[in-house]
């Protein structure tokens, strides 16, 4: 009987994918955000960046969060295919 796991693997792979791009993404403003934050300390930057960065860094969180939503939903695609233990 064919359940599509082969379709779902594949799936897997790909949101894991999806959601390291993102964190890479993320981790790359995170850092952005925290040289800012300390420039603004230093008084080499204005408010204006340090909110343009923070922004910067949300967005990337938001795009993290919802790969990662869907890497949750693949998970559950695969555990609704498998079959029940008795």
């Amino acid at each position: 009987m064919e359940r599509g796991l082969d379709y779902e693997a594949e799936k897997l792979r790909a949101r894991i994918s999806e959601c390291s791009r993102a964190f890479a993404e993320l981790e790359e403003k995170a850092e952005e955000c925290s040289k800012a934050l300390r420039e603004f300390e230093e008084g080499s930057k204005d408010l204006g960046e340090i909110l343009s960065a923070l922004s910067s860094f949300l967005e990337a969180l938001s795009e993290f969060e919802h790969e990662l939503s869907h890497l949750a939903s693949s998970a559950a695609s695969i555990m609704a295919k498998l079959p029940k233990v008795e």
